[in-house]
């Protein structure tokens, strides 16, 4: 934790900070009556845009939970600018039109000066083009590429990623599978209705066949299938030595359940969706499970930042939570170094976001893609419903660039 409290007083103590005190969060509650843009009264205003009743509500819980804690720390040691920071949570629903109603509430009403967006590629890739409108940026986790880039080649000027992309991860994952797990023969299945799942689905294969390995079946289905033993038992017929499941976390539990009850004994690979609360859900079929995640539970700032979560909320974090912990350190971070809460050089200064130590590991956001680079993920093993960490992974290519 020492580099990430240095960190924090670094940021605090170059502010000047004078005010001291805990924040609050407000949950669907504009501010309004402030003509100054990313603040209202002596407070600068966050956004938060996550989904808090719906199918991806335990996410959207973990990451608001995650940054509340960041300002309560930030706060507590006095604010920013003299200022202390608020959050105001809007409950997307996990529904399109319901997050772009609650980012344009935050923009104009709430006056915020940022905002953190869901880890919901849909919802990313349609706020894109409106926060590069209205001129407000949004961190969020939406994985696929497309929520940060522009079908030019060019980056959507108001969105930023706070963890590795899509084909950053799916690169990962097929090379730990053909390089560690030595699995050269391998199924894929995905939702083909989900953004998400087809960011990550293509990169895999694409790496896979580029690499030496052989994709032997590739199945979809759609949102509303809950039955998947069609799909499975063609992957099983046809050698696959492992199978890729970059799908949401509900749906990862029925495939596994189901693949395990057909079988299936071959190790299964996937994304982020593995990790907690998968393998509670997943029962006695989440063994032999592999997957990326943005931490590893071991690291001396995870245990110290995991401790004040627990204690805050009575409850063991989510990796999403330290997302949200370190979307406020890069937004706080940019704030000091723009010197004022004003949103376009807030945005300015969050595209030089280089060296930052967060929780996640060290950050640093291409200005040309807006996205991380260099950030190596941490390959975890579900192994009888316990989650082991076996090391830090990058690719090859990926320590070069």
């Amino acid at each position: 934790m020492k580099k990430l409290v240095v960190s924090m007083l670094t940021i605090i103590l170059a502010l000047g900070l004078v005010a001291c005190g805990q924040g609050n969060s407000s949950q669907g509650k504009g501010q309004g009556g402030n003509s100054q843009q990313g603040t209202a009264g002596d407070q600068i205003i966050i956004g938060n845009l996550q989904d808090l009743s719906s199918t991806t509500s335990v996410w959207g819980k973990a990451v608001t939970n995650g940054a509340q804690l960041a300002i309560d720390k930030i706060n507590k040691d006095g604010g920013l600018n003299g200022k202390k920071l608020k959050l105001v949570t809007y409950d997307t629903k996990n529904d399109v039109q319901e997050a772009i109603n609650a980012y344009n509430r935050l923009a104009s009403q709430d006056k915020a000066v940022a905002i953190i967006g869901p880890p919901v590629s849909n919802i990313g890739i349609a706020l894109a083009p409106i926060a590069e409108n209205t001129k407000v940026a949004i961190l969020g986790s939406f994985i696929d590429e497309r929520a940060t880039t522009k079908n030019d080649g060019k980056p959507w000027g108001y969105n930023f990623l706070i963890q590795p992309s899509s084909v950053q991860q799916a690169q990962i994952v097929a090379g730990y599978t053909l390089d560690k797990l030595n699995a050269k023969k391998i199924g894929v299945l995905y939702n083909q209705a989900n953004a998400y799942s087809v960011s990550l689905a293509k990169p895999f294969v694409d790496y896979v066949k580029s690499h030496g390995g052989q994709i032997v079946s590739e199945q979809a289905y759609k949102t509303s299938d809950k039955d998947y033993k069609t799909q499975l038992a063609e992957i099983q017929a046809a050698g696959a030595e492992a199978i890729y499941m970059p799908n949401y976390i509900q749906e990862n539990v029925l495939a596994v359940q189901q693949a395990r009850q057909i079988g299936i004994k071959v190790p299964i690979v996937g994304g982020l969706d593995f990790a907690p609360p998968f393998a509670k859900l997943a029962g006695d079929a989440a063994n032999d499970i592999y997957f990326p995640n943005n931490i590893a539970a071991e690291d001396p700032q995870i245990k110290e930042v995991a401790a004040a979560y627990k204690a805050a909320y009575n409850e063991e974090p989510l990796n999403k939570a330290f997302i949200g912990y370190d979307s406020i350190l890069v937004i706080a971070d940019a704030i000091k170094r723009a010197g004022t809460p004003d949103p376009v050089k807030v945005r300015d200064a969050m595209e030089q976001t280089k060296d930052l130590q967060g929780t996640t590991g060290t950050i640093s956001i291409s200005p040309k893609t807006h996205r991380p680079y260099g950030l190596s993920m941490v390959m975890i093993k579900i192994d009888k419903g316990q989650y082991v960490t076996k090391e830090r992974y990058i690719t090859k290519e990926q320590q070069q660039q």
